[in-house]
């Protein structure tokens, strides 16, 4: 039997790292498990941003109703064992071990017929779905890695909604150049005669998704937050009307902007539910959605002095964190750590970021994709801006936070607030080193 550290090691193995649209290997991988997926039911969320919380709201809100709720999600923040969660509890190391040991005995078969080997992303999906089925979900959460015609995720006979989260440029080399071609793809995940519901998308985009639905018969419903009027937003949290019912209130706890949009179409998608999922009330979708966690989104690390950190790795992203930013803290500026992969439009990300900021301090993230610490700096210094390049994300943090509790030494004369963004390959190791560094006194 495998030990957890072995299976991670046969998952991390290089050659089966490679990303390989297509639904042929999973398929067949999941023929000789027993075809697992094809006993339990699903909400399948895709989307360029947001999809993640969008997530992590609707698991909530089904928890909160009493159904055995499975997560699954990419990428893990701190640990491997976050993507796959039942009723909000990591999957037990020793039960992904057992697991990935069945996954690894149906890989190796198929490489004897000379069939083509899974990827990372599709063995993990595999586990996942063994471990949902064993667990007996009620229902299961459903995140597509990239894209969604071609997904992994997509394997499954059916939804019980498919949910679309906002799409903007991204993964280009996979899906596309255009906004309609990524939604094309991302469209791939709506099912004959289901309910597919999105948020107000760009019109080519929206284009898609509407043609799209129309030719497979799919009710399309659009959460769209334009209308809704903000009651209250600051660190502890956010609540909104919504713009057809004043008496109807959402609060939630994670911040920024952006959960507004996503946390509306999470509601959106429950409510389409209720019919066939009767435990599903208005009071509990609404203590879910604000009860629901997600790490790492314009996350509070830190109060006194506040430190931020944000997983946005993309211009549309970055747009949505500056606007977050402007709305909670008018008129400031901040310290930001940095750091980004090198096929990222990064250009773009920091010219967004440029009017609020004080100084860089740029990290080099984890991964062989990752732009280094060094010509991140040189990038933002060809551009005038203040900036210093760390060699490890604890130096930069510890850094950040220094500047933060004593400013005056660094010509500062109040204490800036630390936002930390641009990857999610750095921000897991930066929130367990921002829980070590010493309180203010």
């Amino acid at each position: 039997m495998m030990t957890y550290e072995e299976a991670l090691s046969f998952l991390n193995a290089p050659k089966y790292s490679a990303t390989r649209p297509g639904l042929g290997p999973v398929s067949e991988l999941m023929k000789r498990l027993g075809n697992p997926e094809k006993h339990m039911k699903y909400v399948h969320i895709t989307g360029t941003n947001g999809k993640g919380s969008t997530a992590a709201f609707i698991e909530s809100a089904l928890r909160e109703s009493g159904y055995r709720t499975g997560l699954y999600t990419s990428p893990f923040i701190e640990r491997f064992t976050e993507r796959i969660r039942v009723c909000g509890e990591e999957i037990p190391e020793d039960d992904l071990a057992r697991l990935t040991e069945m996954v690894r005995e149906a890989s190796l078969s198929m490489l004897s017929d000379g069939l083509t080997e899974p990827t990372v992303f599709e063995m993990v999906t595999a586990v996942a779905f063994l471990y949902f089925l064993e667990r007996k979900c009620d229902i299961v959460v459903l995140e597509v890695g990239m894209g969604g015609r071609l997904d992994a995720t997509n394997i499954i006979p059916s939804s019980e909604v498919s949910v679309i989260t906002r799409i903007a440029m991204d993964h280009m080399e996979f899906l596309g150049n255009t906004l309609a071609e990524i939604a094309y793809e991302k469209a791939g995940i709506i099912r004959e005669n289901g309910i597919t519901v999105t948020c107000r998308e760009d019109p080519e985009a929206a284009a898609v998704i509407e043609k799209t639905c129309r030719e497979r018969s799919s009710r399309l419903v659009t959460a769209d937050a334009s209308g809704v009027r903000l009651l209250k937003q600051d660190l502890s949290g956010q609540e909104y009307s919504l713009p057809e019912s004043e008496g109807t209130r959402i609060q939630i706890r994670k911040l920024g902007t952006y959960q507004i949009q996503n946390s509306l179409t999470a509601y959106t998608a429950l409510e389409q539910m209720k019919e066939r999922w009767p435990r599903l009330t208005e009071d509990t979708i609404h203590r879910g959605l604000l009860k629901a966690e997600w790490p790492g989104r314009l996350e509070l690390m830190r109060e006194d002095p506040v430190f931020l950190i944000d997983g946005a790795h993309n211009p549309n992203g970055v747009e949505a964190l500056t606007e977050s930013l402007r709305t909670l803290f008018p008129g400031e500026k901040f310290v930001f750590v940095a750091g980004v992969l090198k096929d990222k439009d990064y250009p773009a990300m920091f010219q967004m970021t440029d009017p609020l900021a004080l100084r860089y301090f740029t990290v080099t993230p984890d991964s062989p994709r990752a732009l280094p610490a060094e010509e991140l700096r040189d990038f933002l210094r060809e551009r005038d801006m203040d900036a210093e390049s760390f060699d490890s994300v604890e130096e930069a943090a510890r850094t950040a936070w220094n500047l933060a509790t004593e400013p005056s030494e660094s010509g500062i004369l109040e204490p800036p607030k630390v936002i930390a963004f641009g990857s999610l390959y750095y921000i897991g190791e930066l929130r367990k080193i921002i829980r070590r560094l010493p309180l203010r006194t």
